[in-house]
């Protein structure tokens, strides 16, 4: 029997190579995937229970989905090509508990052979894909590639559950009773329904209110009628679901006749062979589908983050400004000039300003978590924010502006669109020190890249007078010392930057050792009711760790470091986008190689019995031709459509306009999903190579 059993093996080698690569390719993506991503560098810069360490954890979950379903779905065809050799061993008296014992053996050898070697590459190939991004960030001590040996375990997991369910589908498999069932395997057809004319304009038509109802229903809902819907509303994505699966019947089982005859009849052969399988050749499609937009999807998010960094550079920000306590002693214009002067920096536009910390009462938006509904709250003395007088803001922002008395200007970012935050909010100030309060009325905004983020919710500009009014008295424990300036040779200045970021942190006192959402105010209150104050944490920061910057209260803003050091962020999570990507990618090549495989195999006798009705070479061709573009195009193209479309959707639904920055992502997009498609183009010609053959078309 082995020696039976090893001549069958040689007869069909190539589906233990396609089952054994499939397994191999899966174990090895989805450790290399966990080695990166619970590495300790990966576990660093993702921050702890934010929204980014959840997507991640989703996009492994989608890995080990993507890898698990191309794999299982390899071995169907693995197991339709066994189905004849055990029929015709079973038909001539074999034992099924001893064909059992040789299938397991089998598979037991190819999965543990094909996992070993993924568990033992994926170290390397983590590593060269770690390399591969270093080429595009500033490789330091921080990046230094570290794989987490805790990655092997839900890798060796994985291979496990992998291992227990091609067992369970050989056990499946073994333990059919009817013979001529075994035999017949590739001779099934399904019962053939009327699939009416309104099939595909309804799965049109509910694909795209999916869409729109799951992408921007919330956004509506909370901007219109300010309540926030629960997260039951991604149900409605169904619905774009079951749009797929009508569009994807009414394209493979609708045909009729209708006006041209002779072209229904002339292809009668391939429509009927398609509608002969339309249940399983659609289920299989709309899998594919997925997995497109799952591409798509990856490669928008990976995206969002590659573009995200070139806001720094507007015309409203500086290369260089810091901010810290007026009281604590800490670098000034005499050691930025040294410093510079060492590396042979050109410091221009400087500007050394000083701003106060006045109590603010102005009106927000808020979320009750009771009704889920968005409210309107007046909050009264709760925190203090910076204020600046006209003529400082004329220095900082190179900007002239006009500010009438008793009103004041709203600083924001560029291109600021807030939600909870009105820029038109604030109600009055109050002196912290006198307690005077002074009423204002919002005189319009103004932008500054520099001023914005160190204040919450806004920083305020008012007119000299008021401003020399408003903050007498006020003690220098609520003033800030606000620093700005450029550098001509911009590009030379990282080590520049280090250097001057390494100073300020070491002369940094524990006035400024507070965390980014710290205010004084809120902490006086705090403190004087005996209550904890919830950000009232130190941060610590250390020039070891330059991670902390983000959440550092008064960390410099140093455009040159913010661009290098987000590209190390940014490679993380693109690193982990690409995973998925290529994952879901290679997951559609086999399931496309397969079916098309099956339908070659299936109507193998058909084409046989073509030949002897005497249809030629080009007729066969066309016939097999037709059932393979059609499994691979129609996925192929409504997938890339839904890919394109639902990052539209998501654009435009989050602010009601699509901005530059997004043009150009939607374009990348575009031309992504033109590659995807010139994959699948290759994996069509390789797959119309082999499935020529054994179908035998070829005279």
């Amino acid at each position: 029997m082995n020696r039976i059993y090893k001549k069958l093996r040689k007869n069909t080698k190539g589906q233990y190579y396609l089952l054994s690569f499939c397994v191999f390719l899966s174990v090895l993506l989805v450790t290399s995937f966990c080695l990166m991503y619970f590495g300790p560098t990966v576990q660093t810069f993702l921050p702890e229970g934010g929204d980014t360490r959840k997507i991640a954890s989703l996009l492994l979950g989608v890995t080990a989905v993507g890898c698990f379903v191309f794999t299982v779905y390899a071995s169907g065809l693995f197991f339709r090509f066994k189905a004849r050799e055990y029929g015709i061993l079973m038909a001539l008296g074999t034992e099924k508990r001893q064909l059992k014992r040789l299938l397991f053996k089998e598979l037991s050898v190819v999965t543990a052979l094909a996992s070993f070697l993924g568990l033992l590459f994926s170290v390397p190939a983590s590593y060269l894909i770690w390399k591969l991004f270093e080429l595009f960030i500033i490789s330091n001590e921080q990046m230094t590639y570290r794989f987490g040996a805790a990655g092997f375990l839900p890798g060796i997991l994985f291979a496990c559950v992998l291992a227990c369910v091609l067992g369970i589908a050989g056990r499946r498999f073994i333990n059919r009773s009817d013979i001529m069932e075994i035999l017949r395997t590739q001779q099934k057809t399904e019962m053939v329904k009327e699939i009416k004319g309104w099939t595909f304009p309804v799965g049109v038509v509910l694909t795209v209110i999916g869409i729109l109802l799951g992408a921007g229903l919330p956004q509506v809902a909370a901007k219109v009628f300010g309540i926030r819907l629960p997260g039951i509303v991604n149900l409605f994505y169904l619905l774009s679901l079951v749009g797929i699966y009508f569009i994807l019947l009414s394209a493979v089982a609708q045909s009729r006749a209708r006006k041209n005859k002779s072209k229904y009849y002339r292809n009668l052969v391939s429509i009927s062979l398609m509608r002969f399988t339309a249940k399983s050749a659609t289920k299989n499609m709309c899998v594919m589908t997925l997995l497109i937009f799952v591409c798509g999807f990856a490669a928008f998010y990976g995206m969002q983050y590659v573009l995200a960094e070139g806001a720094v550079h507007t015309e409203n920000s500086k290369d260089f400004s810091l901010h810290y306590p007026v009281l604590e002693d800490q670098i000034g214009k005499e050691e930025i000039d040294h410093t510079a002067s060492a590396y042979g920096i050109e410091v221009t536009d400087f500007t050394e300003n000083t701003a106060a910390n006045l109590v603010v009462s102005y009106r927000a938006k808020d979320l009750d978590e009771e009704t889920s509904r968005y409210i309107e709250v007046y909050r009264d003395r709760e925190m203090t924010s910076l204020f600046v007088s006209e003529s400082d803001f004329e220095k900082l922002s190179g900007k002239e502006i006009k500010i009438e008395p008793g009103t004041y200007q709203t600083v924001t970012t560029t291109g600021y669109k807030g939600f909870f935050e009105y820029e038109d909010g604030l109600q009055e100030a109050m002196n912290p020190d006198t307690g005077k309060i002074y009423p204002l009325t919002c005189g319009g905004t103004v932008e500054s890249d520099v001023l914005a983020p160190i204040s919450e919710p806004f920083a305020y500009v008012v007119c000299d007078e008021e401003y020399r009014e408003m903050t007498e008295g006020v003690k220098d424990v609520y003033k800030e010392t606000i620093i700005s300036f450029n550098a001509a040779n911009v590009e030379d200045s990282y080590d520049f930057a280090r250097d001057l970021l390494a100073q300020y942190v070491e002369r940094a006192t524990d006035r400024s050792n507070h965390m980014g959402y710290w205010n004084i105010w809120a902490q006086k209150i705090a403190d004087e009711a005996g209550e904890e104050y919830v950000y009232g944490d130190k941060i610590n920061m250390t020039i070891d760790n330059n991670i902390l910057l983000g959440d550092w209260k008064y960390a410099p803003a140093f455009n040159i470091i913010t661009v290098q050091d987000s590209m190390q962020m940014i490679s993380v999570y693109v690193m982990l986008c690409l995973y998925i990507f290529i994952i879901s990618l290679a997951a559609v090549s086999v399931m496309a190689y397969v079916r098309s495989i099956s339908v070659a195999a299936d109507n193998k006798e058909l084409f046989v019995s073509l030949t002897k009705l005497g249809a030629d070479t080009r007729y066969k061709r066309n016939v097999l031709k037709k059932q393979i573009t059609r499994i691979i195009q129609y996925p192929g193209v409504i997938g890339c459509v839904l890919g394109f479309a639902f990052a539209f959707v998501m654009d435009f639904m989050n602010d009601g306009v699509i901005s530059a920055l997004e043009i150009k992502a939607l374009a990348i997009l575009a031309v992504m999903l033109l590659g995807v498609g010139m994959i699948l183009y290759t994996v069509y010609k390789y797959t119309m190579h082999k499935a020529e053959k054994i179908s035998t078309c070829m005279d």
